[in-house]
């Protein structure tokens, strides 16, 4: 499926490079850097992109290039139609959907609504920010470790991905080359950073740059290589390219285990970010119910 523009009025157009962390407009900005990666990733070969004014969309039936929603912005009025409407797509061909809400989607109640519809909330999860003018660096690191941009994403063939896992399944595959698809696109916004240990990749971030802040994904360790401070420096180096390239502001939404590693760094929480799950097998259910 090739990508098809819906509406063309902007949801989050906020392009200026914010300075100031403190700034109210970085609370936009996690949720606006998360719609922002989600256009990105609607341009993605076999992704059927929905802009419609008040929600961003993905749909696609190949695995690892799943449905997406982001940058809700319903009325009252408007929202158990528009959230019907989005599902009832997704439950004609079975595909299942990550709905993704922050402190910027509408309307307030809109988690209460969702759970109505048959998702379920995966994750609540601190979105957290920093001045890249800030952060702390004096940290250790393994010895010989090292850390590059990656450019070549063949390596995957051979070891595992620190955030997919290994390429044995098609998901898996098309997730790993839809990173670096993404990270292949010019004007280029997206890095992929890993670090490795004798060769082997043992950690991972990706620095994405929208809605004026540097958004950090996929940030992973593999277990054996945990502990050692190797999180840490692949973050700092995905942060540190950001800066280079003029950004102040890093945003993130992290994990329960991540947390306390970002906060050594200097991030801190600025709002909370949920993500919805709509299942395919909640919709066999469903329907085998005659719903």
């Amino acid at each position: 499926m090739s990508a098809s523009l819906g509406n063309a009025k902007v949801v989050f157009s906020m392009t200026t490079i914010l300075t100031d962390a403190s700034s109210p407009d970085t609370v936009a900005s996690v949720e606006g850097n998360v719609v922002a990666w989600t256009r990105l990733k609607g341009l993605l070969p076999g992704v059927e992109m929905h802009d419609d004014g008040d929600a961003v969309w993905l749909f696609s039936t190949t695995p690892g290039r799943g449905g997406a929603v982001a940058g809700a912005r319903f009325t009252e009025q408007s929202a158990d139609e528009r959230i019907a409407e989005i599902l009832a797509y997704h439950r004609r061909f079975l595909q299942p959907t990550l709905w993704w809400t922050g402190p910027s989607s509408t309307p307030a109640d809109l988690g209460k609504r969702l759970r109505a519809a048959g998702l379920q909330s995966q994750q609540n999860l601190p979105g957290m920010a920093a001045d890249l003018d800030a952060i702390r660096t004096e940290f250790r690191r393994p010895e010989g470790l090292a850390i590059a941009v990656l450019e070549d994403f063949s390596i995957f063939r051979r070891y595992e991905h620190p955030f997919f896992g290994p390429a044995t399944t098609e998901r898996r595959r098309n997730l790993i080359e839809g990173v670096a698809w993404m990270a292949g696109q010019e004007p280029r916004r997206a890095w992929h950073f890993v670090a490795s240990l004798g060769g082997a990749p043992v950690a991972c971030a990706t620095v994405f740059l929208g809605a004026g802040v540097a958004g950090l994904y996929h940030v992973a360790t593999v277990p054996k290589a945990r502990g050692k401070g190797v999180g840490k420096a692949v973050t700092l180096a995905a942060l540190e390219h950001a800066r280079g390239l003029g950004y102040r502001v890093s945003i993130l939404h992290a994990s329960k285990q991540g947390e306390p590693i970002y906060r050594q760094i200097g991030f801190a929480e600025v709002c909370r970010v949920s993500h919805w799950y709509y299942s395919k097998m909640r919709q066999v259910r469903q329907r085998v119910a005659g719903r």
